[in-house]
């Protein structure tokens, strides 16, 4: 069964329980030693998984997945993180239908992250990359329920997220050493 949806809906449904966000991990094998990867995300608890499942169908694109566990449930989540797909579908769609509420500023960062890193801007030089990474972090400071699934925990010595932080400390270094590094 899908539910039909129309665009004015699903504005305010991403109002409220969207998120839009540059996810960065260390990859040793990526010239910087981090990759970054945009994502469009929505999470309902699996009592609301058809509404997912509407969203894939609607965009044409993404994927419905678990997001997490635990003794109160599963929450699923439709996740869009293909550059392509977020260019071509997701951000079309909200320029031409307008979040409403402070969204609309994350969205507008998160557009020009995914049009910067579709023209390769990450992989010309650190400070271009640097850069990506700083508009990937003022779309972090929110209360989302995504992102308090996502991100709970990163701030813990000797996780992932804190070997993000020394890695993008030790590149800005780098950076201030050699302006012009490519």
């Amino acid at each position: 069964m899908t539910t039909n949806l129309n665009a004015q809906w699903i504005v305010g449904f991403v109002d409220g329980e969207g998120c839009f966000n540059l996810d960065v991990h260390v990859k040793k094998d990526m010239r910087w030693g981090l990759q970054m990867q945009p994502e469009f995300t929505v999470v309902q608890n699996e009592i609301d998984i058809q509404i997912l499942h509407s969203l894939k169908e609607y965009f044409q694109c993404g994927a419905v997945t678990v997001n997490r566990k635990d003794k109160n449930g599963t929450r699923y989540h439709f996740r869009v993180k293909s550059v392509k797909d977020l260019n071509e579908k997701i951000i079309p769609f909200f320029e031409n239908h307008p979040l409403k509420t402070k969204k609309k500023v994350e969205f507008q960062r998160f557009r020009k992250i995914c049009r910067l890193m579709s023209q390769g801007s990450h992989r010309e030089s650190l400070q271009q990359f640097l850069e990506i990474y700083d508009l990937g972090q003022s779309l972090r400071f929110r209360s989302c329920s995504y992102f308090a699934t996502c991100f709970a925990g990163r701030e813990k010595s000797g996780t992932q997220g804190n070997k993000v932080v020394e890695l993008v400390k030790t590149l800005r270094e780098r950076l201030q050493e050699n302006p012009d590094l490519k």
